[in-house]
């Protein structure tokens, strides 16, 4: 079913309204030391019960240009810029729930086509030349090798940040079979990437003799040189699966496979504190490796049936994580398919603070299902 259809579905059955941010038409006035509220039309927002949903929503005073949802059943309730200029957003707890059944499904279909995608992508990179096939094969083997962005041609005009499709050859070392990428990436983020792939290594020295400043090019039937955009590759990865799947679903499937694999080896704490500090160490070095902060890797790339699973003790039944990557991708699909994969809650925060990250087992945990990957991607037939 495609996405646009389930989410609303989703939307249907939370009752839910799917907005956009025109939609929001109250304003947020500055009122010597407070704020006051007014409609699209100029007029003062009276209804104390509409005021006190919106200072619910908890928007920094800092924020400028707030916008609210007169709707309390809207999906998004709020949008404001920070003092970067930057927009965020706030919405309805459902939504919530609803991103987290979209992300089951999202990590199901990917776990389920990995086999099928990783023997596609093994096939194109071993054909000879340099087509657009090839060019996305390149693509996805070093987004499911490092997990970095898919990359935007926008990011990278206007704040000179970098992802998967638009990393130029000048942030590529390859030294036999081992790739070394470094790279600004989103928020000004260093990043550095080293992986030992034959044929990755094979694929970007192909790449790289194409000339141009861009890594991933491709040359058509008439030998014109094109740049490689994320959209492309998530239309091949949709063909070659089956699935309405995205580069974005590896950082997810990473994120939630690394931390299953850290949870799965510890018993739980029986205090809920004692819990989450289990939970912030098991994310902090897969929010390291994704480059983001510990929230955000818990909310968009950590699955809520991982974490409900292991507070509640089921995941210790599952035993030892296989070491195959397939493998592991299928037990996560059955995680997802069981009970825990449809939260009665949103994902509780997690509190800011000094949090040890882990120097073995989960550091350990991502690194083996990097070499799982490498290993199936020589193995599929």
């Amino acid at each position: 079913m495609a996405e646009k259809t389930t989410i609303g579905r989703l939307a249907r059955r939370f009752n839910l309204r799917i907005i956009s941010p025109a939609e929001l038409t109250i304003r947020r006035r500055l009122r010597g030391r407070g704020f006051s509220y007014e409609t699209g039309d100029g007029k003062p927002v009276k209804e104390v019960q509409l005021i006190a949903r919106l200072k619910r929503l908890s928007v920094p005073p800092a924020y400028r240009n707030v916008r609210f949802a007169a709707d309390p059943r809207a999906h998004l309730q709020a949008v404001g810029e920070d003092a970067a200029g930057r927009l965020q957003y706030r919405y309805h707890p459902d939504w919530t729930l609803i991103r987290e059944r979209l992300k089951a499904l999202r990590l199901s279909s990917l776990a389920q086509a990995l086999p099928a995608v990783l023997r596609s992508v093994r096939q194109e990179l071993r054909r000879p030349g340099c087509d657009r096939r090839f060019a996305f094969a390149a693509v996805v083997q070093l987004v499911a090798l490092t997990s970095i962005r898919a990359g935007s041609d926008e990011y990278a005009e206007e704040h000179g940040t970098r992802g998967a499709t638009t990393l130029l050859k000048s942030h590529v070392r390859i030294d036999g079979e081992e790739v070394t990428i470094a790279f600004t990436g989103k928020g000004g983020k260093d990043i550095r990437k080293q992986v030992r792939n034959a044929d990755l290594a094979g694929a970007l020295t192909r790449l790289k003799a194409i000339p141009g400043p861009r890594l991933f090019q491709h040359r058509d039937a008439n030998s014109a040189v094109h740049a490689v955009r994320a959209n492309e590759v998530n239309a091949f990865l949709k063909t070659v699966s089956g699935q309405s799947i995205s580069l974005k679903d590896f950082r997810t499937l990473t994120a939630s496979l690394g931390v299953l694999d850290e949870l799965a080896r510890l018993e739980p704490e029986t205090s809920q504190r004692g819990r989450r500090r289990q939970i912030r160490e098991a994310i902090a070095p897969l929010a390291d490796e994704l480059a983001n902060t510990l929230t955000v890797c818990r909310t968009s790339y950590v699955h809520d049936s991982v974490i409900a699973a292991f507070e509640s003790g089921k995941l210790g039944k599952v035993g030892q994580p296989p070491r195959s990557a397939t493998a592991r991708a299928q037990l996560l699909a059955r995680l997802l398919s069981s009970n825990a994969c449809h939260p009665s809650r949103p994902a509780p925060p997690i509190p800011t603070g000094h949090v040890k990250v882990p120097t073995g087992s989960s550091k350990a945990a991502t690194a083996r299902f990097r070499r799982g990957l490498a290993r199936a991607s020589h193995t599929q037939q």
